[in-house]
């Protein structure tokens, strides 16, 4: 039987427009199909991301068509990293409320990255000065990545 090559990384890099997340979504649905992840697994994941993109759209860019976002999909046997660039300055995710408490729970904001956090085992903020890279990671399953 031979061995399936390794899947390659895979880096999409658009206008700051929130209509190119289903574009985006397209590509890392059928992504997150070769990687073995359930379809509830794989749902939960793409919310993840989803929630990622917007976020860099909207408050990394500023929702500014001029600016870019670029988003990486490099799986390996061991695990799925995403990693969504924008201009922006980037926030300390660990400042972030805590939506579930009972002081925030009318509050707007601070969900998507509570919810990334419950998602995936990794999530971190990497600022630069060409701006700020949004690092997400989600383990395969060990029977996953043995039949990667």
């Amino acid at each position: 039987m031979a061995v399936a090559p390794p899947l390659l990384p895979v880096t999409l890099t658009c206008n700051t427009d929130l209509r190119f997340i289903d574009l985006i979504q397209v590509v890392g649905s059928e992504l997150l199909k070769h990687l073995s992840f359930s379809h509830e697994d794989g749902e939960r994941l793409w919310l993840a991301i989803q929630e990622g993109i917007a976020n860099a759209m909207r408050h990394g860019n500023r929702l500014d068509p001029a600016k870019l976002i670029k988003v990486t999909f490099n799986p390996s046997a061991a695990n799925l990293e995403i990693r969504i660039e924008d201009q922006g300055p980037g926030v300390d995710l660990e400042s972030i409320p805590n939506p579930n408490l009972p002081e925030n729970l009318l509050k707007p904001g601070g969900r998507g990255v509570y919810f990334m956090k419950q998602v995936m085992d990794t999530v971190e903020l990497i600022r630069s000065a060409e701006g700020s890279t949004l690092v997400l990671v989600k383990h395969r399953r060990h029977a996953e990545a043995a039949e990667a």
